[in-house]
Order: structure tokens, then C-alpha cells, then sequence
């Protein structure tokens, strides 16, 4: 007898090339170029050049802001506003990030971000963020 049925040729229901349920890009097209990175405060996406990266020091535990974008290791991004630094902290979403094991000191970075953040009003809110996410839609009336 033969083997098993050969499978060459063959495609599966979901992944068919004209399903619209099966995309292989992304329903919405990003306005960047570049790289892009997620901000850990808002959760809105940016250019790499828009954010700023926090790197662990893993010997003390301490969050400082990576000037370059280049130090060793993982990095935590963030818009350069402390509405984001702050939400980041309230979310505790900086340890995540960075994967550390215990609790992160963010005193440095908190003065980083003091002395050099933007203005309030540049950071979006935490209300705006949800609306911009993808696939978002209003919901209907009916």
C-alpha cells in the first residue's frame, strides 16, 4: 500500500488566499516609517525617535533613561512626558517591561524625566489612547 495522501497542493479553509478572516497584514496601515515602538505609559505606538528608553542597571535595580538608545539589554519605552512615566508607575508596567525580578527603583529616571519632559498637553491621555487602538469602532445605536 502507499503512505499518506501527499498534501502538496492542498489548502486549509482558514488560511485560503482570498479569506478576508485570515489577514497576513495589518488591517491598519501605519503612518511611521522606521522602527516603532510601544510606550509603556499610554500603550500608543510611536517612532523608536519620538520615545525615550529606560534600561535596567540589573546589579542595583534602578530604571535610568538610555540617552543613546543603545546600552546592553532589554529597555522599557516611554513618550518624554511624566503623564506617561506616571501612568507606566501607577500601571507598574516599567518592572514588566524590563523583566526584572523585584521591585525597579525609578528615582533617576523620575528626575530625567522632571528636568527634560515636554509639556502635559503633548502626551495623549489614557481616554485617547483606547480610542486610537486598532480595529476600534464606535459602537452603534442599533
Amino acid at each position: 500500500m502507499s503512505g499518506p495522501p501527499a498534501r502538496r497542493g492542498r489548502v486549509s479553509p482558514g488560511h485560503a488566499p482570498g479569506n478576508p478572516h485570515m489577514s497576513t497584514s495589518s488591517e491598519t496601515p501605519t503612518p511611521f516609517t522606521g522602527p516603532v515602538r510601544t510606550c509603556v505609559g499610554c500603550r500608543e505606538r510611536a517612532p523608536r525617535s519620538a520615545l525615550v528608553r529606560l534600561v535596567l542597571d540589573t546589579a542595583t535595580h534602578v530604571a535610568t533613561v538610555d540617552v543613546g538608545r543603545s546600552a546592553p539589554g532589554r529597555g522599557a519605552w516611554l513618550h518624554p512626558s511624566r503623564d506617561c512615566l506616571d501612568l507606566a508607575l501607577r500601571r507598574r508596567a516599567i518592572p514588566r517591561a524590563l523583566r526584572a525580578a523585584g521591585p525597579v527603583d525609578t528615582g533617576p529616571a523620575g528626575e530625567w524625566f522632571d528636568q527634560n519632559a515636554r509639556a502635559a498637553q503633548d502626551a495623549p491621555t489614557g481616554n485617547e489612547s483606547s480610542k486610537k487602538k486598532a480595529g476600534w469602532k464606535p459602537m452603534g445605536t442599533r
